[in-house]
């Protein structure tokens, strides 16, 4: 690990726009103030994660930068460690992990093994740490057993598709297996860090999405979709044991990606498309779980939508550059670019309230 460092940079100019998303179109936009860990593009090019206040007022938030943190390239994915810890991870091919305490500004960072690159998500269970990775050599997708606490490497497990992405713990009975497993979306694209996120070739692709034990790599289950440039890449668990997965498609032609759905649920029968979140380019950001269902953000249709559990579209809404999304309860936080700035912050796919 490299020392401890601190770099806080405080800006008191509202920067990002956010708009609250109402959960039905009946429903009032919620104004709750919010604290938010989050990861953004400077308008010069460089890139930080650090800590948004957001103000809300008529049904939008303001947001202010009041901690930020410099990063060597493009951040991906946010977890928490414990206390005021947080975990950042580079984006695919990433070679970085950063540990930061919200509260001291404090951080650690670990390189990446250089016969594998960084996935952008990660999962804790026990005493153990798992990232989505690459095999540079190979292009097969990877789970990295990691120390919760050291971010040691411990162990090497297959995911059995390519391009592996965000992952989930769940519980034992979930989708009907009979022990707590780890859920892993596996992108199916395959890439090559030396190329950075160049697609070596569309096809074939790998896609599928894998229950795996975490105390031996066994996979428990898969499960694949007959569309094979549909990839699976954002996940997110309904308290009713649906899983949403935020999908993106590479077909041929802009027509073919725009017919395209970009929702896919998971449960006890199997994987399925949602046919009503097709028409939004082909392209979902982020996802969350709220009580009626699932939340996506649609990045290049500037848009986001509110899907039930049965995948019926019940509300959908205007967002520029749509991307981060967080929930608690029926409340859902959308990160958005502002018309109103000329240069603003550019957010990357997630953020969390912290």
């Amino acid at each position: 690990m490299l020392n401890s460092r601190r770099q806080f940079l405080s800006q008191s100019s509202a920067l990002v726009f956010s708009l609250a998303l109402p959960l039905s179109a009946e429903s009032a936009i919620n104004t709750r103030h919010a604290r938010l860990l989050a990861a953004w593009q400077l308008p010069n090019g460089a890139y930080q994660v650090g800590v948004l206040n957001a103000a809300g007022q008529a049904g939008a938030l303001s947001h202010a930068v009041r901690m930020a943190v410099d990063l060597p390239t493009r951040p991906h994915g946010l977890m928490h460690l414990q206390g005021d810890e947080y975990l950042v991870i580079a984006r695919r091919p990433g070679d970085w992990l950063l540990r930061l305490n919200i509260r001291s500004g404090e951080t650690s960072r670990v390189w990446q093994e250089e016969d594998r690159h960084l996935n952008g998500h990660s999962a804790l269970h026990g005493d153990r740490l798992y990232t989505t990775e690459t095999d540079v050599l190979g292009g097969t997708g990877v789970l990295a057993v990691r120390n919760r606490h050291t971010f040691e490497l411990q162990d090497v497990w297959p995911t059995h598709g390519k391009d592996p992405h965000e992952m989930l713990v769940l519980p034992k009975g979930g989708l009907g297996i009979d022990e707590p497993f780890l859920l892993v979306a596996n992108g199916g694209i395959p890439t090559h860090a030396d190329m950075g996120r160049t697609q070596l070739n569309q096809l074939p692709m790998d896609s599928s999405v894998v229950a795996m034990s975490p105390r031996t790599g066994r996979v428990l289950n898969q499960w694949t979709l007959s569309d094979s440039r549909l990839s699976l890449r954002h996940m997110a668990a309904h308290a009713g044991g649906v899983v949403g997965i935020a999908m993106q498609a590479h077909h041929s032609t802009a027509a073919l990606r725009d017919a395209a759905p970009v929702l896919a649920l998971l449960d006890e029968n199997g994987l399925r498309t949602v046919n009503e979140s097709a028409g939004v380019k082909g392209y979902a950001g982020d996802i969350v779980a709220t009580p009626q269902g699932f939340v996506i953000s649609c990045t290049k249709n500037n848009s986001a939508g509110q899907f039930d559990v049965q995948g019926n579209l019940l509300h959908s809404q205007a967002a520029n550059a749509a991307c981060a999304l967080a929930a608690e309860g029926e409340q859902v936080w959308l990160g958005s670019l502002a018309v109103e700035f000329s240069r603003p912050l550019e957010l990357d796919n997630h953020w969390l309230l912290i």
